[in-house]
């Protein structure tokens, strides 16, 4: 593996206010999940917005949210989002964030994606398990991080994996608290493969549920010890 290496970062402006989130500059995708009801306009507000396409019937929905009054919707059959790929995905040795308030519906046996960006022998996949927990697994026999315990049923978790870096433990949280941790070995990810946002590349294992505040931070694990989980919307700089 390659040591760490400075992630791209934002410049400001002369003149321009200090931005809300300190890291804000780091952030590679941020998807509020505000629009009209029905909508499949995914906006992305990080400070370079990227082109977020909708498949299936991923769409905005006022039905369920945590902030804003909407989130994004998937049903579970052919639903999810896809980023472009780039250099804004490409983690490398780098740590990294992925982190969102996800509703899971209930009675769901199978295996959920929240986020995956891999090929069939590498990368990282972020998701609500056959056990309702959530659980992140690396590569191609890279190991696996599960959490112990169940994301709530039909009501919103604040759910995040962050990795510190070279060397670092994956680990996994919910609604602020540290569930579970693991390092794995070899490498794990993928670059220059588009992210998937609701399923895994192979469009299958999709999300029953819905999406709000997913925000992903390259070249930044956001959490350390245990935290209040956010009592607002991510801030838009």
């Amino acid at each position: 593996m390659s040591p760490l290496t400075e992630p791209t970062r934002l410049t400001l402006a002369k003149g321009q206010p200090v931005p809300n989130d300190p890291n804000f500059a780091f952030n590679s995708l941020l998807l509020h999940g505000n629009g009209a009801n029905g909508s499949t306009v995914i906006t992305d507000s990080s400070g370079s917005p990227k082109t977020v396409t909708p498949f299936g019937n991923a769409q905005i929905s006022t039905a369920q949210s945590k902030f804003g009054g909407s989130s994004i919707a998937f049903d579970g059959t052919g639903d999810y989002l896809i980023a472009p790929a780039g250099d804004a995905f490409n983690f490398g040795t780098l740590p990294f964030t992925i982190e969102c308030w996800v509703w899971r519906k209930a009675g769901i046996v199978a295996n959920q994606t929240i986020f995956s960006q891999r090929t069939a022998t590498s990368g990282v996949t972020f998701l609500i398990g056959t056990s309702d927990s959530i659980r992140a697994f690396f590569g191609a026999g890279f190991g696996a991080v599960t959490s112990p315990i169940a994301v709530p049923a039909e009501a919103f978790a604040h759910v995040a994996l962050t990795y510190p870096g070279f060397g670092g433990a994956f680990t996994l949280w919910m609604n602020g608290q540290n569930v579970a941790s693991s390092s794995p070995f070899g490498h794990v990810f993928e670059d220059n493969v588009a992210p998937f946002i609701g399923a895994r590349p192979t469009t299958t294992e999709n999300l029953n549920g819905y999406i709000d505040d997913l925000r992903i931070t390259k070249g930044v694990a956001r959490y350390t010890s245990n935290f209040t989980p956010p009592t607002a919307p991510f801030p838009d700089f």
